[in-house]
């Protein structure tokens, strides 16, 4: 859950930094998002790791591995933001 931290705080720096409201952040593990969007409502999700496509329901998918590995980390701010935004 160390990673989903990163990326959860991550999304929170987005929006504060930006003046928008903090968001509703749902953490949990791979194998719980599927029963996570059956029972909340999801705007996007930002996994941090390859999530099959088969659970996500079609909801928005923004890439987390940026907030870990630093690679591409500006797109994925971006991202983020047009979500948020949304």
């Amino acid at each position: 859950m160390i990673t989903s931290t990163m990326a959860a705080g991550k999304v929170r720096e987005i929006a504060s930094e930006n003046s928008l409201p903090e968001p509703n952040i749902i953490q949990c593990k791979f194998s719980e998002v599927e029963g996570e969007l059956n029972t909340n409502h999801v705007d996007f999700i930002v996994p941090t790791g390859h999530l099959d496509e088969t659970v996500t329901h079609g909801v928005k998918t923004i890439s987390g591995t940026p907030f870990v590995t630093g690679v591409h980390e500006d797109k994925a701010s971006s991202e983020i933001l047009a979500a948020l935004e949304a």
